[in-house]
């Protein structure tokens, strides 16, 4: 496995910003949300965007051994 060029980390850490500000959203719009079937697409849309974050996180987890 090659260790990561600075613009793959620039762009996994633009996708990790991403992911956050989408996870946020979402919860918010939890709070505003009246019906349930609202709640239950927004609950599960947040699984998925935090799934990808801890995917993201991981990668840079598993490169970091190689880089140093």
């Amino acid at each position: 496995m090659q260790p990561l060029t600075s613009k793959e980390l620039n762009y996994l850490n633009d996708m990790l910003s991403g992911e956050d500000l989408l996870i946020k959203l979402c919860v918010a719009a939890q709070s505003s949300a009246p019906q349930p079937e609202a709640l239950q697409f927004l609950h599960h849309v947040i699984g998925e965007h935090q799934r990808r974050h801890d995917e993201l996180v991981h990668t840079l987890e598993q490169h970091e051994s190689i880089a140093h």
